[in-house]
């Protein structure tokens, strides 16, 4: 009997122990939830997103759906608006309040989905902290719409968020200076313009977060055809990317989506529809870069520029099932010749090469011709066919039939590869398009000259100033 007491005595202390962490526990989770400003834990692309802050104007998270980029602005909002930044935060810090705006499409989307991922709902917590909100006003006439946050700042100040939508137009973003802005998903242009000139006076920044559902639009080309500039930056996200979706999800999603919308929403990749001359799936001939091995025959195609750039793109054919392997390019302006010449050099002397048959023609100035200069710093080019429609569907065919295949890391390349795009007349837009001409030169011209390291070894060495024709 006694022992049986002792027994339900020791269950009963068991089980308020169980109850009193589970108590514990749910009050830890609930901790959590309604505070993921400290908790917050962003994936590779996010941290990249706000590392990029510290020194970047004008950011740009092009990314699928579901790749936390809304949701990534926001924290980032929160943390300036507060001044509560986590642990080894390496973007910018506000160390006084700001005044800041969001904005998104339309004054519903702006509530349903900017208010909601800064403020929550009643059983969901915010990106801003409730203990943070100083003071609310909303808009009139629009249901539970805010017009302005008022935050707390550790420095004892008030932020303000303002929230605003494009289609009110572009004079209501017209006027007052900001030190931030966040845009989600694509504006106007115009829209977008009159954002950056609110930073101009406070050195402030816009972060823009966005899917590009809308093709290469004016905003992605504002990006995408100024990437030198060191004030703006473009960070792609894509499923891959995430830390939250499994891949059974991902498989769902692929199958409820139009197979013209995947790049833009899994990847974040403008969709060219129509206009894009190369309508090839990216996966479909991308590949990890690899050391080419010395069987594998090369060659290079070049078109020729100064303002514009010099662009040179390589290629290593696999002798045993002849597959083309894009694996490096190149496109430098206002360089000479002989400048040039070294950069091929040092990725093979050896290597045949053809080039934009323009070069062939003698320069008024001096009267030689530019594959001259190229032959006098010894590189020796052939002058290759410029059927430029014919070489665009021989390059197409050989993509569809997976006979071309590209190094993933040729950033400059696929840029251009993807901006490669006809007009509404069927016209090729002459625009950045360098090196998809040396890519097309390359393949309609060089690959019947090309040549290994291993047949030059056992080859006899020509005097290529008596042998070479250039022609």
């Amino acid at each position: 009997m006694k022992s049986k007491t002792l027994n339900c005595k020791s269950n009963n202390t068991l089980a308020k122990a169980k109850l009193a962490y589970l108590k514990l526990l749910k009050q830890k989770l609930l901790y959590i939830k309604n505070n993921k400003l400290e908790f917050y834990n962003p994936h590779k692309k996010q941290i990249e997103f706000h590392k990029l802050g510290k020194k970047v104007k004008e950011r740009i998270f092009m990314a699928g759906n579901r790749c936390g980029k809304t949701y990534c602005g926001s924290m980032e909002m929160a943390m300036h608006l507060t001044g509560i930044y986590p642990k080894g935060w390496k973007g910018k810090v506000f160390n006084t309040s700001i005044n800041a705006w969001a904005a998104s499409v339309s004054i519903e989307a702006t509530r349903d989905i900017l208010q909601t991922s800064y403020l929550g709902t009643e059983d969901i917590a915010g990106c801003i902290p409730k203990n943070c909100i100083h003071h609310i006003t909303y808009r009139r006439g629009i249901s539970g719409a805010i017009d302005t946050l008022y935050i707390k700042h550790s420095s004892g100040e008030i932020s303000t968020l303002g929230f605003k939508s494009y289609d009110q137009g572009r004079e209501k973003f017209q006027g007052t200076s900001k030190d931030l802005i966040h845009l989600d998903e694509e504006p106007d242009i115009g829209i977008y313009e009159e954002c950056l000139l609110r930073t101009l006076d406070t050195g402030g920044m816009i972060m823009l977060t966005m899917t590009p559902l809308k093709g290469l639009s004016d905003i992605c080309q504002h990006f995408m055809q100024d990437l030198e500039n060191p004030n703006k930056k473009i960070v792609q996200a894509s499923w891959d990317d995430t830390n939250h979706l499994s891949d059974n999800e991902k498989t769902l999603l692929r199958k409820s989506l139009r197979p013209h919308e995947i790049e833009a929403r899994e990847k974040g990749i403008p969709s060219l529809g129509s206009g894009k001359i190369y309508p090839i799936k990216e996966d479909d001939i991308k590949v990890n870069p690899f050391k080419i091995p010395d069987t594998y025959k090369r060659c290079f195609g070049m078109d020729f520029g100064w303002s514009n750039p010099t662009a040179i793109v390589w290629a290593a054919i696999n002798p045993e099932d002849g597959i083309i392997y894009i694996y490096d390019s190149y496109a430098v302006s206002e360089k000479s010749p002989a400048e040039h010449a070294t950069e091929i050099k040092q990725r093979g002397q050896y290597i045949p090469g053809v080039c934009d048959p323009a070069g062939g023609m003698s320069m008024q100035s001096s009267g030689i011709s530019l594959i001259d200069l190229y032959a006098k710093a010894g590189i020796y080019l052939t002058k290759a066919d410029n059927s430029v429609e014919a070489g665009i569907m021989q390059v197409y065919e050989l993509m569809n039939e997976g006979k071309i295949k590209v190094f993933s890391n040729l950033e400059p390349f696929w840029r251009e590869f993807r901006l490669y795009r006809r007009n509404e007349k069927g016209q090729i837009v002459k625009k950045d398009d360098h090196l998809m001409d040396a890519f097309r030169y390359l393949i309609i011209s060089a690959l019947p000259l090309a040549t290994s390291l291993n047949a030059i070894k056992t080859k006899p060495k020509l005097n290529r100033t008596k042998d070479w024709v250039g022609s």
